[in-house]
């Protein structure tokens, strides 16, 4: 036997050692591959990860998809298209996002951008992970101005439309708060 068939037969035993429990603990429906609860309470609880795909999606998801998908097949609707913030990062600016943002969306995206204000905790879905958004690739200026202005109701979800409560330019204050990372009044 060469040394190399040996390696590989030794790294597939060791393989099989490892995963034997999680076979087990699979098969005898143990907790141990459970999601479990309290991890993140405004999270929906489904069985597996959600799928992007409508068809597949449990049906609490399905709205929360909805958006997205149309964001990857087509884009932001054409009056949203190309806009971008013209807001620099400074501190006035923040400050006054900070502000807005407290008057207007921290109720259900919580103080933080976590989903965990008090008016969104019965929320179906529940309110988007404003914190965890701004570090993913599709947050970018357009979509985050389109969802803000349009709201939700075109998605099934709860968000109100704020074309017609706010300004454009202070969607985009907010946004530039986000995007800082929701700093508190102390600096943090």
């Amino acid at each position: 036997m060469s040394a190399s068939s040996s390696k590989g037969i030794t790294l597939y035993i060791l393989l099989a050692l490892l995963a034997a429990p999680l076979v087990a603990a699979a098969q005898s429906g143990s907790d141990a591959l459970q999601p479990r609860p309290g991890l993140d309470p405004w999270a929906v609880e489904i069985e597996e990860l959600p799928a992007w795909d409508l068809q597949q999606s449990p049906p609490p998801l399905e709205a929360r998809a909805r958006r997205h998908l149309e964001f990857i097949q087509a884009g932001v609707p054409l009056e949203y298209r190309s806009r971008r913030n013209p807001f620099p990062n400074t501190l006035g600016t923040i400050e006054e996002g900070a502000r807005l943002y407290g008057a207007n969306c921290a109720g259900c995206h919580g103080q933080d951008g976590r989903g965990n204000g008090d008016a969104g905790l019965d929320l179906l879905p529940s309110p988007a992970l404003l914190a965890s958004l701004m570090d993913k690739q599709g947050a970018i200026d357009e979509y985050l101005l389109w969802s803000v202005a349009e709201g939700g109701e075109p998605f099934d979800t709860a968000m109100p439309a704020y074309r017609d409560r706010l300004r454009e330019a202070d969607i985009w204050r907010i946004v530039t708060y986000m995007r800082a990372g929701f700093p508190d009044e102390n600096g943090g």
